[in-house]
């Protein structure tokens, strides 16, 4: 079970950098403040908008997202929570809310702006009574600049924000196609839902018009192929360390213990012969220096039967010498060498 957390722990945690780059690609890519003659909503109104994009290849859903046009948000000392006040969610259940790769959605300004007091000297935003999954209270105003941020569903990391200057009736304000500069879009040219995609090509077409001699795609390929097989590396290496260092541990833990029951057994017998000879000593005194007297009875009764019953070793009294060749038999060694004078 440590083993398969362990493992579960390093993919999860290999994954994140993975799901922080799948939120990013989500985009704020067109802004109208002043809707008159454009996009009509289910209710057949026309309300100011704004659309969301995912500029990736792969397939996110903005669920849960917040969007807001309260620059109140930037405080960073503001608690989540406090901040979430002051945020619109983008539905939960509504399946249009997964976006593929380049694709968009458009969500709608549900809030109107009324007079307020007496005499009405105060314009107040009230949210429409006619609002579906994509409509939220964002108070977008017309004829003044705006500004827009799209929050994570953590309601902390910033996604994207713009800010929009004053529009007129039917223009917006978009990103252009590469998705790295904004610019107005004059009424009748503006283009909710427009994408790089929608020229009539296959993204296998596209991608061999960017890339003709696959050079991108291999590089990429190869890339992603040896940073996971270095990934693995890493996670086989520490996991192989770990193993190595339990093993080790477990080793020298069975070492210790066998030292110390050898040790412990042999402190257990010198203790017990010790204590017999102490023993024998208090009871016979110190001539049987701690042997028992059953044991000289027995040696001698033992000698005693080898001798009657002849069995002890009998010698012949003749000692014989074999002779064996040594350094010694040299001649430089031979004292009767004539070489040799004394």
């Amino acid at each position: 079970m440590k083993k398969l957390g362990f493992l579960i722990t390093m993919l999860v945690i290999t994954s994140l950098p993975a799901w922080s780059q799948g939120a990013k690609s989500i985009r704020i890519t067109e802004v109208m403040t002043d809707n008159r003659t454009n996009l009509v909503d289910e209710y057949g109104q026309h309300k100011p908008w704004v659309e969301l994009s995912n500029s990736s290849f792969t397939t996110y859903n903005v669920r849960g997202m917040f969007l807001t046009t309260d620059r109140r948000v930037l405080d960073k000392k503001m608690s989540p929570e406090a901040r979430r006040q002051l945020m619109c969610p983008l539905p939960n259940n509504e399946p249009r809310t997964t976006l593929g790769s380049k694709k968009s959605i458009v969500i709608f300004d549900s809030s109107f702006w009324y007079l307020d007091g007496e005499n009405g000297q105060h314009w107040k935003a009230k949210n429409s009574s006619n609002s579906g999954p994509f409509h939220l209270n964002l108070i977008l105003q017309e004829k003044m600049p705006n500004w827009i941020a799209l929050y994570d569903g953590n309601a902390v990391d910033l996604i994207d924000s713009v800010s929009v200057p004053v529009l007129a009736a039917d223009e917006s304000f978009e990103l252009s196609k590469d998705f790295k500069t904004w610019e107005k879009a004059i009424a009748g040219s503006v283009t909710p839902g427009y994408l790089p995609q929608n020229t009539g090509l296959s993204k296998a077409q596209q991608l061999k018009k960017s890339d003709p001699y696959g050079i991108g795609i291999a590089v990429l390929s190869m890339g992603i192929v040896f940073a996971c097989l270095a990934l693995l590396f890493i996670v086989f290496w520490f996991f192989g360390a770990y193993m190595k260092h339990k093993q080790r541990i477990a080793r020298a833990t069975e070492k210790h213990a066998t030292l110390l029951y050898k040790t412990g057994k042999k402190t257990i017998e010198v203790t017990q012969g010790l204590s017999h000879k102490t023993n024998v000593i208090l009871k016979d005194g110190l001539e049987t220096k701690g042997i028992d007297k059953e044991i000289y009875m027995a040696v001698i009764s033992l000698a005693l039967q080898e001798y009657l019953e002849d069995v002890h070793d009998v010698e012949s009294g003749i000692i014989t010498i074999k002779p064996k060749q040594t350094r010694w038999n040299a001649p430089k060694f031979n004292n009767n060498n004539n070489n040799v004078k004394i």
